[in-house]
């Protein structure tokens, strides 16, 4: 058995995607299982086990085109991507695909994902109001769908970076994670810096288990001005800049280490959840219902009309830095 998976990002669908290679493996015992990827999500793959051959436009194509596959299981919906998929053989796509008039459609076995998105043959609008009516986590969809088992997240990553990125820390504080924002897209989904400073400063005002609290700042380059705006505001040594220019592999082994995640819909959190790390995550324009934290996760939900309208400048308002403490408060204990 031959399977292609086509995922090229976002870059924390495709790590939460990463998690039906396992029940895929438990599925099809002797399945060899390729990954078709975008270069920028390359490192967030290439040290999983259950990948046979991981490949990206740039690298190992032509060994993915000359390859006979009996499933491509097509998770994007973008032309260019679609365009490569004429291109490879298969017995069956599972997903999106080309249809033989050239326009974009999916197969009937995935309707339960792409009904609720911008391909949705029901139209957009009747495609929010499912996406805003669902219950399920993205994880029990992609169960459903493909009649596997995901029991449990996962990352892997190289032995000796997270030895490396390890031994910058200590074990007498309690370092939380702090990942306020979420790039340059989407607006609404950021804390506002002036809640931000807020929650730091009523989480630096409290103990966890006799220990201090570290607040370390996550984010890429689109948050290295808002982190040291914070850093500035706050005015703690106990507030700490990861940086901005981690590599994917750094930043995922920085949240590996933390005691906790306080994080927006965004490749923190699903990081975050891969690696087992416990954490609070706080949603106003997208859905909270989709995101699986398998246990290890509480969320602070918008309570406007505007949440889970998937509007990049929707009403987060009701999303403030009491309520953010105060759930973290009562999620560790010490309410």
């Amino acid at each position: 058995m031959k399977i292609l998976i086509i995922k090229f990002g976002a870059l924390g669908d495709v790590v939460r995607t990463s998690y039906v290679l396992k029940g895929l493996h438990e599925k099809y015992k002797d399945v060899k299982i390729d990954w078709l990827t975008s270069n920028s999500a390359f490192d967030l793959l290439r040290f999983n086990p259950y990948i046979n051959t991981l490949a990206t436009k740039d690298f190992l194509l032509s060994k993915i085109k000359k390859t006979s596959y009996d499933l491509v299981i097509s998770l994007d919906d973008e032309m260019e991507v679609l365009e490569i998929l004429k291109e490879i053989d298969t017995k069956s796509i599972f997903g999106a695909y080309l249809n033989d008039s050239g326009d974009r459609t999916y197969s009937k076995d995935s309707g339960l994902w792409f009904d609720m998105g911008l391909l949705s043959i029901h139209g957009k609008a009747k495609a929010d109001q499912m996406k805003k009516a669902n219950h399920l986590e993205h994880n029990e969809i992609f169960e459903r769908m493909l009649d596997i088992e995901i029991t449990s997240p996962c990352f892997y990553n190289s032995s000796i970076l997270e030895k490396q990125i390890a031994d910058r820390f200590t074990h007498n504080t309690f370092k939380i994670g702090l990942n306020s924002s979420s790039g340059g897209r989407w607006e609404s989904k950021k804390l506002p810096i002036t809640e931000t400073v807020k929650l730091i400063n009523l989480l630096l005002n409290i103990t966890v288990d006799d220990k201090i609290i570290e607040v370390y700042l996550l984010g890429g380059e689109d948050e290295k001005d808002r982190n040291q705006q914070i850093i500035q505001d706050v005015k703690s040594k106990s507030v700490i800049d990861t940086g901005a220019d981690n590599s994917l592999l750094e930043f995922s082994a920085i949240i590996k280490n933390m005691d906790y995640l306080i994080s927006s819909d965004s490749l923190a959190l699903h990081l975050g959840i891969a690696q087992g790390v416990k954490n609070l995550s706080f949603y106003a324009p997208t859905s909270a219902a989709e995101i699986g934290t398998f246990g290890l996760g509480v969320k602070v939900v918008s309570t406007s009309n505007e949440y889970c309208n998937y509007q990049k400048d929707s009403d987060n308002s009701s999303i403030t830095a009491n309520k953010i403490f105060h759930t973290f408060k009562n999620h560790i204990g010490l309410d």
